[in-house]
């Protein structure tokens, strides 16, 4: 990638960066620049570096000077986070790179592969630390194919909010970089109106989400006709429903605008296959193709390809930016274990000459009664009669999620669909209310905090009657008094403004229940159902007008 060693594009005066949050932007010659400067600093032998990375033009330059320097970079989202502190402690980084500073941490050499450049944290994971290395040659052939599929140009202007510690978001900065185009950074989300005259004004050509954003943006009616810079939208980070497929590759193809589905996994650095718009209206649940230099294959439960078009198996990869292995501890960041291919951990069956549909995951069943039931089956099904559905259990109990202002009968009717379906007793299932299903701090559904949440009631109904308990107990002594006040204790970080809001910020399901705790007590009945992407400055709006209620 030219970022690596400096930037190839024919005019160093094309702008390479816009920041609206920051008032700035700034061409490839000058992001040149301010990367080799910061680059020097780095050169004294090879690092491994932890960025504190965010959706700002210092970030950005960080990243390009960690990786010119010859080290090997890891994208955080915040140091001031228990488990950022538990990586710094585990892996001893050599330096530390946030917006405002560069300072040394740990001045011994360490062991580091040469042809190591990246490590990313899995998604989702949880327990001891688990690192994918990636190699220059991963990121390199990974945004080489992204460049080609996506047609990207010097033209392209990419609106992107993902953080870049996230793959997905990583992927659009290497991409278009690679390709001399340029990135529109902002933190705003898909259903602030601020994000969309952000894209009008900056005149972006693309949008990139997970699933839940696609989800929010069918909500707000959403038409890419309103927006004349606008030249595709990219759909990764989990499994849409097919009908929102065909809903926004229908949109977008009436408008001369096109509807990308993708897929991947961040230990294929991280885009795997992809679905050529003109195809999605009649393959709307395939992932696709294998993308430009990879290929994907379907293996039986010896490691053999499967013979017959529809026999479903493993889904595995091979290609150019397959990860370096895992590394557990420091020690592993010396090998090199790349592995012949990927497994993907998915089930998948090939439908049509190179194109493939996901049918579950290895790891997403349950055997109740001794019969194996596919969880992503029963989610599909349930998707039929709700659409904000999650599905997640065990041996003993399947768990249905169900997000929206629900009553107890939705609950029974989707509980005996499903029973019916799948010739299993109705107590076998349980329907969960929530006001909105949990998410990781990555936009994928939290599968883990919708089986802790235990309850057959609204989620809101027991975060009450816990701050009951609480104030029963004496136990609301430090309660916060406002919103920012909120938001701090929950986040743990002072590095936050009246302008973000809990999806900007990279909340997650555990936060999210705390937060909703304190804003409840903060704002009673003016909550709103889409506090998440409302500014805390508009939550401080709305806790003043009710305390003026109160005082009337």
């Amino acid at each position: 990638m030219p970022f690596l060693n400096g930037f190839a594009v024919a005019d160093g005066s094309r702008v390479a960066l816009i920041a609206p949050d920051e008032g700035a932007s700034i061409t490839y010659a000058a992001l040149d620049a301010r990367a080799n400067a910061a680059a020097e600093a780095l050169r004294n032998r090879r690092n491994l570096v932890f960025i504190e990375a965010r959706n700002t033009i210092q970030s950005v330059v960080n990243y390009c000077a960690a990786l010119r320097s010859g080290s090997v970079v890891h994208l955080l989202d915040s140091f001031d986070t228990k488990k950022a502190q538990s990586l710094i402690d585990a892996y001893a980084p050599n330096v530390l790179m946030s917006d405002d500073a560069t300072e040394t941490f740990n001045s011994r050499p360490l062991d580091l592969h040469p042809d190591l450049a990246a490590l990313l944290s899995t998604s989702g994971s949880t327990g001891t630390p688990k690192f994918v290395k990636l190699s220059r040659e991963n990121l390199k052939a990974n945004a080489r194919s992204i460049v080609d599929y996506l047609g990207i140009t010097p033209a392209d202007r990419a609106l992107n909010n993902l953080k870049p510690h996230y793959s997905f978001g990583l992927s659009i900065i290497n991409s278009h970089f690679e390709a001399g185009a340029s990135i529109v950074l902002t933190d705003r989300s898909w259903m602030e109106d601020a994000f969309w005259q952000t894209l009008d004004e900056t005149r972006a050509t693309s949008i990139s989400g997970v699933p839940y954003s696609y989800e929010m943006l069918e909500r707000r009616q959403f038409d890419p006709a309103d927006h004349a810079s606008l030249r595709y939208a990219a759909q990764a980070g989990g499994k849409l429903h097919p009908r929102l497929v065909r809903h926004f590759a229908g949109l977008f193809s009436r408008c001369g605008k096109e509807f990308f589905v993708m897929y991947g996994q961040t230990e294929a650095a991280p885009r795997m296959s992809f679905l050529p718009p003109d195809m999605a209206a009649d393959y709307p649940h395939s992932i696709g193709r294998a993308i430009p230099g990879g290929e994907l294959m379907v293996l039986d439960d010896d490691g053999v390809p499967v013979e017959n078009l529809g026999e479903e198996g493993i889904l595995a990869y091979r290609g150019a930016n397959v990860m370096m292995g895992y590394a557990l501890e420091p020690d592993e960041l010396a090998s090199d274990d790349t592995p012949d291919i990927l497994l993907t951990g998915d089930l998948a069956r090939e439908i049509a000459p190179d194109l493939f549909e996901i049918t579950g995951r290895v790891s997403r069943f349950v055997k109740p009664f001794g019969l194996r039931i596919s969880l992503d089956q029963v989610e599909a099904f349930a998707k039929t009669m709700h659409a904000h559905v999650a599905v997640t259990g065990t041996d003993e109990k399947i768990v249905i999620a169900l997000e929206g202002d629900l009553g107890p009968q939705a609950g029974r009717e989707i509980v005996d669909a499903s029973s019916e379906r799948f010739s299993l007793p109705a107590e076998t299932f349980e329907a969960r209310m929530f006001d909105a299903l949990p998410l990781l701090s990555n936009g994928k559904i939290d599968y883990a905090a919708i089986k802790r949440a235990g309850s057959t009631e609204r989620v809101s109904v027991f975060r009450r009657i816990a701050f009951l308990i609480k104030d029963a107990l004496g136990f609301s002594q430090d309660r916060p008094e406002t919103i920012m006040e909120a938001f701090r204790s929950v986040m743990q970080t002072d590095h936050i403004s009246a302008d973000d809001t809990f999806e900007s910020l990279g909340g997650d399901s555990l936060s999210y229940v705390s937060l909703t705790l304190e804003l409840e007590q903060l704002l009673g009945q003016n909550l709103p159902r889409n506090w998440t992407s409302t500014s805390i400055d508009a939550l401080e709006a709305l806790r003043e007008d009710a305390r003026l209620v109160r005082m009337a």
